[in-house]
């Protein structure tokens, strides 16, 4: 078993050529464009809504700790001085 010959670099040019794609109409390309910036801002805006959801949580979640510790600080003062 032998390998092929090499194609002469002129001789298959035509047929390299034929094989390329076609271009895409710019109007389609512009389209691909805007649908990716979409796509980039819809993310950074659907992370932005996360992250400040979590602070929110991470907020509510902390004033609530400070809330109980304040809570039972004054609790047991208030029933020693009773």
């Amino acid at each position: 078993m032998t390998s092929p010959e090499p194609l002469d670099p002129i001789e298959s040019m035509p047929t390299m050529i034929g094989e390329l794609p076609e271009r895409e109409d710019p109007k389609s390309s512009e389209n691909a464009i805007i649908g990716w910036a979409k796509a980039l801002v819809l993310g950074i805006g659907d992370t932005a809504k996360d992250m400040l959801r979590e602070g929110k949580r991470g907020a509510r979640q902390g004033m609530d700790e400070g809330w109980d510790r304040f809570d039972a600080k004054t609790k047991n003062r208030r029933s020693s001085r009773q």
